[in-house]
């Protein structure tokens, strides 16, 4: 058999078993992602997970204690989350992705603000212990250490390739945007111009840092900016309620976020998500007596949700990630 009619059978076989893959995932074996948020819409803050559509809400967390802000980890196993379940002092847990094997991490002073590692490894959090600081430790709660010192600090995102960890600090004594290596050195800031407010998601190219800040107009709306090249800032939301907690999605082109009605009348949050251009697309939590806050999608590193539905995609050699704006 020549060389050339090896190749061709090749190419067919290789071809075949795409589309094999392709409709195994359109069809009875998708595995989809997931956002985990959490909610006050049974008396008090609990963790749920939703699919990307807003459908099939489920409870993961029963306990009369307050539970929130998930981060769930690269391998989509685990879900790291706060809860003053133990001496009511907010403490670091872990539990499985179906809620169960709940394990405490952190004790004593207060702990908050998990975020994992890209490898599931590590998980950066926050502790409060005269003054907030950025803190990592082991995905088993051993070897915490300190990584920043001065001013207050807070909300830690690492980077896609987890070299690096953006955060929030209050130093010179605004609020900025910082970055930092993944032991604490070279903290930089990129958005000197800019006083965030709130919680800083990296998109999945590394290129861009999404957050809230308030605009010319006092009103809390989402930006990015891009932190590698030329730096450059863009305003992604404007009007309306207020925009808080953006959480980039696996594939770069969609951004979950905290919408905030607050007037006279209504004080409610719930859970958007809308392009990386700032495109609004759909509410994805319903109206209800409570709130619901603090998205985070699953991520199993190398699988993807497909632009045009709830589907995995394989990217790796067969299609490229996008940038991510």
């Amino acid at each position: 058999m020549s060389f050339k009619v090896r190749r061709c059978l090749t190419t067919v076989v290789v071809f075949s078993l795409l589309i094999q893959v392709q409709f195994a995932v359109n069809g009875y074996a998708t595995w989809k992602s997931k956002i985990a948020f959490s909610s006050t819409r049974d008396g008090d803050s609990e963790i749920y997970v939703m699919e990307i559509d807003g459908s099939n809400q489920v409870r993961l967390t029963i306990n009369p204690a307050r539970d929130y802000d998930p981060s769930w980890s690269a391998d989509g196993d685990r879900i790291a989350f706060v809860s003053n379940r133990n001496r009511g002092i907010e403490q670091i847990f872990v539990m499985d992705a179906d809620g169960g094997n709940v394990t405490e991490l952190t004790t004593q002073w207060t702990h908050q603000q998990p975020a994992w590692s890209p490898k599931a490894e590590k998980i950066a959090y926050v502790r409060n212990r005269g003054g907030r600081q950025v803190w990592i430790m082991d995905a088993d709660g051993g070897n915490q250490r300190r990584l920043t010192q001065d001013g207050k600090n807070e909300l830690p995102t690492w980077s896609p390739d987890g070299k690096r960890i953006a955060f929030l600090s209050t130093r010179e004594p605004r609020s900025h945007l910082y970055v930092m290596d993944e032991n604490g050195e070279n903290q930089e800031s990129p958005t000197q111009d800019m006083l965030p407010k709130d919680a800083p998601s990296w998109s999945p190219d590394g290129q861009w840092i999404a957050y809230a800040a308030t605009d010319e107009t006092h009103i809390i709306q989402i930006y990015a900016v891009r932190v590698v090249g030329v730096p450059h800032l863009e305003k992604l939301t404007r009007d309306g309620p207020r925009k808080l907690q953006p959480a980039w999605s696996p594939d770069g082109n969609t951004i979950a976020y905290t919408s905030w009605v607050f007037n006279l009348k209504r004080d409610q949050k719930t859970i958007h998500v809308m392009t990386s251009e700032g495109k609004h697309l759909k509410q994805l939590s319903e109206n209800h007596r409570g709130n619901d806050t603090d998205p985070d999608w699953l991520n199993r590193k190398g699988w993807s949700v497909s632009p045009a539905a709830n589907v995995v995609t394989i990217w790796g050699e067969i299609k490229k990630p996008p940038t991510g704006r």
